[in-house]
């Protein structure tokens, strides 16, 4: 399972939202998405693309009075129907640095990568083959190049909140 939790602030628009869960998801938000909360969809309007009633960066999570437990879905990219499910868990008033990721787990498959034309990832599954085949080395620059790209698709709690600290605390 690919989960992140995260602290946000009541007063966090529905725009800020949709990137805090871009950054943590470690998507590079090229696709349409939306928000849907009590029946209704919400989201960033896109000329030639997809039109909402309200206006993302005018509703604030606070304006949905949220209890312990709610929950409501986010889903980018309508092609490949990626489907977050929100819950709330927990409500109060911090005095911390808000958004902040406290933990998850999961990162890019096979698939995903092969989507993202990660080759390098899949560059690192066919030399760990052939290491554990043939029992042979690997040149240094080739496994560390593969390493390299294969982090970058890993969850890494640290990168994440660098990245939501450089966008959202400047």
């Amino acid at each position: 399972m690919i989960w992140r939790r995260l602290l946000v602030y009541g007063k966090t628009s529905l725009a800020d939202l949709h990137h805090i869960i871009q950054i943590a998801m470690g998507w590079d938000d090229e696709y349409l998405h939306n928000f849907r909360i009590h029946g209704e969809d919400y989201g960033l309007s896109y000329e030639d693309g997809m039109s909402f009633s309200h206006d993302a960066r005018q509703v604030f999570v606070d304006d949905f009075g949220f209890d312990t437990g709610d929950r409501f879905n986010y889903t980018f990219n309508f092609i490949a129907h990626w489907l977050c499910d929100i819950r709330i868990e927990r409500i109060e008033s911090s005095t911390q640095q808000a958004p902040r990721c406290y933990g998850g787990s999961g990162r890019l498959g096979e698939d995903e990568a092969r989507y993202y034309k990660v080759d390098e990832f899949m560059a690192l599954i066919d030399i760990l083959d052939k290491v554990a085949a043939t029992e042979q080395t690997i040149a240094d620059d080739d496994f560390h190049n593969a390493i390299d790209h294969f982090r970058s698709v890993q969850f890494s709690r640290t990168v994440i909140n660098k990245q939501l600290k450089a966008t959202f605390h400047s």
